[in-house]
């Protein structure tokens, strides 16, 4: 697991969780979201994004859709049944139009193809950042 934090703010903290397996993309989504004031930890696999969602308490989760094992549907099922306040946003690197409906019934707030614009991103993380906080 790996962990930024950013430093200096005098904001609430504003935790963002990174679901993916690969690594590297991980990496880059959590140095962008940390330079932009989140703090944010990044797991390569659902098993470990629940584990970690009650201790760290996430306001917004970036979940990939295909990991091994737990799938990212099968990790937003139980996470919404342990957090279902978080807010979910669904990256994939499949671009399927029934895929993401599936998602969004499921309560993800938003489905991203890969690779994702990092300032559209943050913008659609910021917007469904909770107004004060919790």
């Amino acid at each position: 697991m790996e962990q930024h934090r950013a430093t200096g703010s005098k904001m609430p903290s504003r935790r963002l969780l990174i679901v993916d397996d690969d690594q590297k993309f991980g990496h880059v989504l959590a140095e962008y979201f940390s330079t932009k004031g989140y703090e944010v930890r990044v797991v390569l696999r659902g098993e470990e994004a629940l584990a970690l969602v009650s201790v760290f308490q996430p306001h917004v989760v970036l979940l990939d859709l295909l990991m091994p094992k737990m799938s990212g549907i099968d990790t937003l099922k139980r996470l919404k049944r342990l957090s279902p306040t978080t807010k979910v946003i669904m990256l994939s690197s499949a671009d399927l139009e029934e895929v993401a409906q599936g998602a969004l019934q499921l309560g993800v707030h938003a489905y991203v193809c890969k690779p994702p614009n990092l300032s559209e991103l943050e913008h659609l993380v910021s917007g469904v950042w909770p107004s004060r906080e919790s």
